[in-house]
Formats: C-alpha cells, structure tokens, sequence
C-alpha cells in the first residue's frame, strides 16, 4: 500500500484501488458515482472511501456481478488490515450484503437506500444507449425528494455520472438488475455477525422503503432508520442528519 497524505493507492487483483481517509467507516459508493459521494461525512466523521473498480480513479477490472465487487472488497479490506464499519450505499449496499454473507471483516455495517433486489426498468437501461445524458438528468431527477430545492447539487450528480461515462453506468445497472437475493433470505441461507443499521429516505423512489423494511425484517441484528422528507441520496439530500445517524451507530458499537 502507497500512501500520500490521506490518499493511498491499494493493490487488490493486480490492480491499483483509489481510496483516500481514515477512520472507523468504510464507504463503498453506488452505481454510476465513486468516493466523491461520501465528503460530507469524511468531513464529519472521518472513514475511508473507495472509488470501486471501473470508478473513479481506479483501475479497470471485469466485473460481472455484485458477487464479484464483494469478492474485491474482501480482498481490499485484508489489504488495509482494518475492521471497518462497512457503508454501502445502493449498488454500494448490495455489495455490503454479499461482503457480510461471504464472511467479510465488519465491527458493523450501514445499508443505505438498497434492497434485497435492485431490477432496474430495461427503458432507463435502453435510454443509456440513445440518449445517456438525458437519461441521467432524469434518473438523477428521481433521486432526491420532491421538494429538493438544490439545483447545483442536482448538477453535480449529473455531472458525477456523466464523467463516470456510458458504459461504467449502463454496466452498474446492469450488474444492480442481476441482483435478486430475496429468496436466500426467505430460506435463512443470509446470516450476518455484526450489527446492521439499515437508512432509507421515505421518499425514495428508486429503492423505496418497502425493501429497507424487508431487509429489516429478516436480518436478526438490525435496526432501520427512516430520514423523512429524503430521497435516495442520503448522504447528500440531508447529510447533516445522516452523519448524526452514523455517529449514533459508531457510538453504540463502541459501547
């Protein structure tokens, strides 16, 4: 491991890993984004953020599934020797789920505005491929609640996906559409040994609370926390209140 300040280059696969921070969390970003997401709690609360393979600044890598992020991320957090409470925040929250159930390192972990299945509609998919820009606006339009006022937040998501570029988005959502791990649940074949924090905005449209309260209802050591007037970008939308809910988490777990 490279390290400059508090960015550091990880070598995982073969690859060189973008991460950048200290501290106790471990923020794992969604479809189509990278760490970039995550700076207001980094700020707050310090933590880790990655920018996933195919992101950011990290290198390439095949990917075909949310499996195979979780196999990677099992393979970095050994390199980081570090028992992390691991965030994951919608693709970011799948990974987290297949990590716990593999068996990855977690003192606790935080599932942000995810599901236990992530279909996706195959027009946004198809949209991608004829117009991705306008397929963006409007997809980013649907993350935040509808009385968000903040036009250049909005901007900046967009202009987020945007340099992620069309095919990172278009395979994100398409490895997010092969996601549908509801009936392992079902069959008791999903078993967590760490505390979980479940979040989700009650006015998310793109992982709506219905799937944060299945989650909760069958992972035996979690808890859900509704952030009213929210969309499915927490840690934006709102991120004073959802660093407060970290806070809260971090604390409990060091009790």
């Amino acid at each position: 491991m490279i390290s400059e300040g508090e960015s550091m280059e990880v070598e995982v696969y073969g690859i060189n890993v973008h991460a950048s921070g200290k501290g106790d969390f471990l923020f794992v970003h969604g479809a189509g984004m990278n760490s970039d997401v995550w700076r207001r709690q980094q700020s707050s609360l310090g933590g880790i953020a990655l920018d996933l393979p195919n992101h950011g600044k990290s290198d390439e890598m095949v990917v075909n599934s949310v499996k195979d992020y979780a196999r990677f991320l099992v393979e970095l957090v050994d390199a980081l020797e570090h028992e992390p409470v691991v965030v994951g925040h919608s693709m970011g929250g799948a990974i987290v789920q297949e990590y716990l159930a593999l068996g990855g390192v977690a003192r606790g972990a935080v599932l942000v505005s995810t599901a236990p299945s992530l279909r996706v509609n195959p027009k946004i998919i198809e949209g991608i491929d004829r117009d991705f820009q306008g397929t963006v606006e409007r997809f980013a339009g649907w993350m935040f609640s509808r009385n968000f006022t903040g036009k250049r937040v909005i901007e900046g998501i967009i202009k987020t996906i945007l340099r992620e570029g069309k095919e990172t988005f278009k395979r994100d959502l398409l490895i997010c559409d092969s996601f549908v791990i509801e009936g392992r649940y079902r069959n008791g074949e999903i078993e967590f040994d760490c505390p979980v924090l479940i979040v989700c905005g009650n006015e998310d449209i793109v992982t709506p609370p219905h799937n944060s309260e299945f989650l909760r209802e069958y992972i035996d050591s979690s808890r859900l926390v509704f952030i009213h007037g929210c969309g499915h970008l927490p840690m934006i939308e709102t991120p004073e209140e959802f660093s407060k809910i970290l806070r809260r988490f971090q604390d409990e777990l060091s009790v």
